[in-house]
């Protein structure tokens, strides 16, 4: 497959809505030709928008992406508010859900697996573990645990604080105001709560309504992959690797260098963001590893992995 094939993909929007009514946009990338599709979350307080860039250059490699809106955020018909909450498993439960299904209607003969960026790339694992036959692998890029352990200096400090703030602000609040306090945006205070309980105690096993997520992580055993640029210090080394330590068929993943063609400011880990549409040969890698992830189950569905 060439990239004149995939010049011009098609980008186009589904309405999705959620089993509660709860409605946003699905932005699709849609190459000439493709066999797998990644449905594509988002960071925490990051608009689908802000990687329309990124999905048409991985959809000029030939993979179609489909980039979920969080609820609260952009295209969503939802604003958190003391009346307007929800958490991680609402997430989990219903709304990628409902984008899977969309996609996968949409786009019948294509195979989906799940990926995301920081935030994204948690509950992208935390769906597989939970779901594992609704998708063929999943992938976790720029992504670690805010457990503060993990961090070192500055951002150790802040995590450190900002967990406990958390609970307080949203108590008076209702919601959590994100965008004036600098980190995140509009969000719930049931959301911002279980990314608390992660930062300070690093577990996951509340996070999806009467399963164990961590029960589940430990047991997934479908193909995935997992990247980590090694300047990015918002998901340092340590951060990566305990989110990998609990899916065993992941122990051995490593930090991957810098790859050229990407943006990444200094402290910041939206490389995906902000990296050129096209002649990025980074993207040409990452495309080529989501597509490994197809063949690894092919080979070898109950036992595959990838690492970078």
């Amino acid at each position: 497959m060439t990239a004149q094939e995939n010049a011009r993909p098609e980008l186009k929007s589904l309405r999705v809505c959620s089993a509660d009514g709860a409605a946003a946009d699905l932005l699709v990338a849609v190459p000439s030709t493709a066999r797998i599709g990644v449905l594509w979350l988002p960071a925490l307080g990051v608009g689908a928008r802000h990687y329309e860039a990124f999905a048409a250059a991985l959809a000029e490699q030939g993979v179609m992406i489909a980039v979920h809106e969080w609820r609260g955020a952009g295209s969503s018909d939802r604003r958190a508010s003391r009346a307007c909450d929800w958490g991680y498993d609402k997430l989990l439960a219903e709304d990628i859900p409902a984008s899977l299904a969309a996609a996968g209607e949409a786009h019948p003969d294509v195979r989906w697996i799940i990926a995301g960026h920081s935030l994204g790339g948690q509950l992208a694992a935390l769906f597989a573990a939970l779901n594992p036959h609704s998708i063929a692998g999943f992938a976790f890029v720029a992504s670690g645990s805010p457990y503060w352990r993990t961090f070192h200096g500055r951002m150790r400090r802040i995590l450190r604080i900002v967990p406990w703030m958390v609970g307080l602000v949203t108590a008076i609040c209702g919601y959590y105001p994100g965008k004036r306090l600098g980190f995140a945006g509009r969000e719930a205070r049931t959301l911002m709560r279980d990314w608390a309980r992660t930062a300070r105690t690093g577990r996951y096993q509340d996070t999806a309504e009467g399963r164990d997520s961590e029960q589940a992580l430990a047991g997934y055993a479908q193909p995935l992959l997992g990247i980590r640029l090694s300047e990015d210090t918002l998901c340092p080394e340590a951060s990566f690797r305990m989110v990998a330590r609990q899916i065993p068929e992941c122990a051995d993943c490593a930090p991957v260098a810098r790859p050229r063609g990407f943006f990444l400011r200094p402290g910041q880990s939206f490389f995906l963001v902000e990296g050129p549409a096209t002649g990025c040969r980074a993207h040409g890698r990452m495309a080529a590893q989501l597509r490994l992830i197809q063949q690894m189950q092919d080979r070898n569905p109950r036992r595959s992995r990838e690492s970078v």
